[in-house]
């Protein structure tokens, strides 16, 4: 796993500047678009990651804030605020991190209210990246069927994926699982990664260990990401293909996203 800050903060560059980008050809149609992310629009998409930015860079400097006026005061904007408010937003939080000494940087800890302990600055914009990247991709998805997450952030993303998935896998419904544990293997290209995923009591995603699988996934690490957060739909599988015990239905079912 990466463990340079200035590599996920770069990143993180490249993500603001993706959708700055984009907002700043948007039509009034297009802010007000169905995403791919249910129940929201672009705009709203737009919107989350704006407040996200301003909690977020508030969370990094220690500023106490209250989450819910910060969620009331954005969604009262209308989406050509939104979309705005997002760029400014999120300008001031990568431009924070930017403008941190090589010092600050290394001493950095952060502590999201999700996390037992604190964090590194590598760790906090890991988790940015992580929430940019994928609505970014309830952005440009609504708009592409071809869209895939950026391929600087999936190299980074995908070794930092073994520990979300039990988190994530948390939310499945337990009636949607295999009825026993099923192991299979993950051969991920973009880049080349191996993993086992454990689908049933548990849900975990491992380095491989060579031993006996049910099965075999083969798809790009950008995809596998999206697998894991809900966003492999039906037509959006970037040639994902599955053989063995499970299918990519039940894959999805297993994580149902956010």
């Amino acid at each position: 796993m990466e463990h340079d800050a200035r590599v996920w903060i770069a990143a993180l560059r490249g993500a603001h500047e993706r959708l700055a980008t984009f907002v700043a050809g948007a039509s009034a149609d297009d802010l007000t678009h169905p995403s791919m992310c249910a129940d929201w629009n672009v705009a709203q998409v737009l919107s989350h990651l704006g407040s996200g930015a301003e909690i977020g860079r508030a969370t990094v400097t220690g500023t106490p804030v209250e989450n819910a006026e910060v969620w009331e005061r954005w969604n009262a904007k209308d989406p050509a605020g939104m979309a705005s408010s997002f760029v400014a937003a999120d300008e001031r939080l990568v431009g924070w991190y930017e403008d941190l000494s090589h010092d600050e940087l290394a001493t950095l800890q952060v502590q999201l209210p999700f996390l037992s302990g604190p964090i590194d600055a590598a760790g906090a914009a890991g988790f940015r990246l992580s929430e940019v990247s994928l609505h970014s991709w309830d952005v440009f998805g609504a708009f592409d069927p071809a869209a895939t997450l950026a391929p600087d952030a999936a190299a980074l993303l995908v070794d930092r994926l073994p520990m979300m998935v039990s988190f994530l896998g948390r939310f499945t419904p337990r009636e949607t699982r295999p009825a026993q544990d099923t192991t299979i293997r993950v051969t991920t290209s973009d880049p080349e990664r191996h993993y086992e995923l454990e689908v049933g009591d548990n849900v975990d995603l491992r380095p491989a260990s060579g031993g006996a699988a049910a099965g075999e996934l083969t798809l790009p690490a950008e995809a596998l990401l999206r697998l894991a957060a809900g966003r492999l739909a039906p037509g959006r599988e970037a040639g994902a293909a599955i053989t063995g015990a499970l299918t990519l239905h039940q894959l999805r079912t297993a994580f149902p996203g956010y």
